[in-house]
């Protein structure tokens, strides 16, 4: 697919092996393929789905149409035949994340600039349907930088409306929704090269329950921080991913914080054989601060994330959470978040809450922005 001239302007960026910082912006870098642009343009990776439900996903249906909202921007994707060739070559078995490996064989091989990621937390075509996915895109350089991120949970009532008028019955509208929200979000970073920083104030019922905050990111000019998988207390399989990958989207978008990609992450904790069997130890933080060059380690545990799976039922999130500093070893910061659906709802249901997702994204800003904040 040969990209229009506007659009490859807009990614040109993207031609060489290494990232640049755009004028005026320092939320986030973007990535460049190895060698030179070819008259297919810049070059992109879709990986399939990750399934973190914990059950049987339709995910080779889902993920084709996620590439189809791609597609819709011009954008010039490898074919499946050649991925799963590489992935098969260099013998890359996890597609939740990117790690030098995998980066260094997309660049050189294919030329591609940047690989997708999709994690697919939660899915129900039953009535009511529901959804929640996150999605991002990693640079392919030497070390693999988030580029761009985005998350959505939906349910079909969540907006019922008068008369039951709002209710989203079938699921295929629903994926329909969640997807474009995606792809908004991915078109906005694409045209406007920056990061939107929410600027709202978070709802008082997701704020930490209790916390202990020395404001440990409010004067880092550019702070580096590895966040682990949380240490999954709960029923829910893969929990502590799900969890990580929130607060490495919150951090992103503070613009000020460049989290490390988890693939990255998980490829150094493999090389130093790191096992956190109840979390994560002052030695754990000696060696991935090491070794991934980060200035603070965040982890936690989570107790809780149950999403219900039929219409009844009320979502609840319970999670801790640790941020230890490199300089000192020492422990700057610690929080308790704990909240049900129903938190604050006394009329009509109003303001009830459906999607754990969501919740745990109200949740994880509202503690990233303890972080940041002054004190």
């Amino acid at each position: 697919m040969i990209c229009s001239a506007s659009f490859f302007k807009k990614i040109a960026i993207l031609a060489s092996a290494a990232l640049i910082c755009l004028p005026g912006c320092a939320a986030h870098q973007v990535a460049q393929p190895a060698g030179p642009a070819t008259a297919l343009g810049v070059k992109f990776v879709v990986f399939p789905v990750d399934n973190l439900t914990g059950a049987y996903a339709p995910i080779k249906a889902f993920g084709k149409a996620w590439l189809g909202k791609l597609q819709e921007f011009e954008i010039a994707v490898i074919d499946d035949a050649t991925r799963e060739k590489i992935l098969a070559e260099h013998r890359i078995r996890s597609i939740s994340g990117v790690d030098s490996i995998s980066a260094k064989a997309f660049r050189e091989e294919a030329g591609a600039a940047g690989i997708f990621i999709t994690s697919l937390e939660y899915y129900r075509d039953a009535y009511p349907p529901k959804l929640a996915v996150f999605a991002r895109l990693v640079s392919t350089e030497d070390t693999p930088r988030i580029l761009w991120m985005g998350s959505v949970g939906m349910a079909g009532d969540d907006a019922p409306g008068l008369l039951d008028l709002g209710l989203i019955k079938d699921y295929e509208a629903l994926q329909e929704l969640a997807l474009q929200h995606l792809a908004d979000s991915f078109g906005r970073w694409l045209d406007e090269q920056r990061r939107d920083v929410a600027a709202g104030d978070v709802e008082r019922r997701f704020r930490p329950k209790l916390m202990y905050n020395q404001s440990p990111l409010r004067d880092a000019e550019k702070a580096t921080v590895a966040v682990v998988p949380l240490y999954n207390d709960s029923q829910r399989k893969r929990a502590g991913e799900l969890m990580q990958l929130h607060f490495i989207s919150q951090l992103l978008e503070t613009g000020s914080i460049q989290p490390i990609e988890p693939g990255v992450v998980r490829e150094k904790m493999l090389n130093s054989r790191m096992i956190m069997r109840e979390g994560i130890s002052v030695r754990d933080v000696d060696i991935l601060t090491y070794v991934l060059g980060a200035d603070d380690v965040l982890s936690g545990t989570v107790f809780d994330y149950y999403d219900p799976q039929g219409g009844n039922g009320t979502p609840v999130v319970d999670f801790t959470t640790l941020l230890m500093r490199k300089s000192d070893r020492r422990i700057v910061f610690k929080s308790k978040s704990s909240n049900m659906g129903t938190d604050g709802v006394y009329f009509f249901d109003r303001g009830r809450q459906n999607n754990a997702n969501v919740m745990a994204e109200a949740m994880t800003h509202s503690v990233v922005r303890n972080m940041v904040r002054a004190k």
